[in-house]
């Protein structure tokens, strides 16, 4: 065991006599005997956030809290963690009585739990709200672990500022005096912006268009900040769309993606971004149809605008939707362009 992990668990037992007896009770559920009683003998832990990321949703901000505070207490306990979003209307308990998963992060109590599987799972002090993190009953070792970092890490600025982060509500995207940014993502997408040659800017405004910056939104098949669906992630070699990184990095890619098949017909710059952006929307199948219907119309099919007045006569698609989102996000850009550059 290194020196600073020596120190840092030697912290959090000190810690954990502190607000025992200041409690006023006998510390022995969350006493050991060793440092090694203090180590978790195993290599990486698989966790589960069966939180509901619908819109509207109580539990959906606390998806992506839930997301960092799993990671941090990997650090914590020097291990890899796993995190798999799932399915709120499933427990997950015979996985962890399986052994299949270590850690479920769920609303506790839920009314979908029998009263005889209460008894497979041991439950963690609060996470926030009705969150708690559930292990096996087989596992009080990890639970003993888990209740001692949340002691010690729900009292840190840092938990604090992830709360802020997670749980900000943004009405319209704009630079934030004290810190300079635009949104809390703004290091991976302009490293995103770099690696794509897309303006972060419009990556930042694509991204409020569609999750308002929160990590574990989810609407039908789209999941996360950029609402991707599985299918297109995987075209990226992104599997977990709930991790911000992956998340942004399979929407950037793939809106330049859309951006090429419009710049090598030739489209102006500012065509080809809508384009781009509608076909991010509404797919750039249904995209096509809606250019080859301008053109019979006798419309420009390059020119956005143009096409957009050819949606009122054009029976297979709508486009009320999708105009509002291409005509959103370019105003939204070019307000962060003023204030930003």
């Amino acid at each position: 065991m290194s020196n600073n992990r020596a120190l840092h668990l030697s912290g959090c037992i000190v810690l954990a006599l502190i607000l025992a007896a200041l409690a006023g009770m006998q510390p022995q559920a969350v006493v050991a005997d060793t440092f090694d009683d203090y180590i978790i003998h195993r290599d990486s832990l698989n966790c589960v956030i069966a939180l509901s990321g619908h819109p509207g949703e109580k539990e959906e901000k606390s998806v992506g809290l839930n997301r960092d505070m799993l990671q941090y207490f990997g650090d914590f306990a020097n291990v890899d963690v796993g995190i798999v979003p799932g399915n709120s209307d499933l427990t997950y308990l015979d996985s962890l009585k399986d052994g299949k998963v270590d850690i479920v992060v769920m609303a506790y109590p839920q009314e979908n739990i029998a009263e005889r599987d209460f008894e497979k799972i041991l439950v963690s002090k609060l996470i926030r709200n009705n969150i708690h993190w559930a292990v096996s009953s087989r596992d009080p070792h990890l639970l003993m672990m888990v209740n001692i970092w949340l002691d010690d890490f729900k009292g840190s600025r840092l938990y604090k500022r992830t709360v802020a982060r997670q749980y900000r509500t943004y009405s319209r995207p704009r630079i934030n005096p004290e810190t300079g940014q635009v949104s809390p993502f703004d290091d991976l997408i302009k490293q995103y912006s770099q690696k794509t040659g897309i303006d972060w800017l419009l990556l930042a405004s694509l991204m409020y268009q569609e999750s308002q910056y929160f990590v574990g939104a989810e609407y039908k098949e789209a999941k996360g900040l950029m609402q991707v669906n599985d299918v297109t992630a995987a075209r990226y070699g992104v599997s977990d769309l709930f991790s911000p990184e992956g998340n942004i990095k399979a929407g950037s890619y793939h809106l330049r993606y859309l951006m090429n098949i419009y710049r090598q017909e030739g489209l102006d710059s500012l065509n080809v971004i809508k384009f781009a952006l509608a076909a991010y929307n509404a797919g750039d199948g249904r995209i096509e149809q809606c250019r080859n219907h301008a053109l019979s119309e006798g419309k420009n099919p390059n020119d956005w605008e143009e096409v957009v007045t050819t949606f009122a006569t054009n029976n297979k698609f709508i486009g009320r939707t999708t105009t509002a989102y291409v005509r959103d996000i370019i105003a939204r850009w070019e307000d962060l362009r003023e204030t930003v550059r």
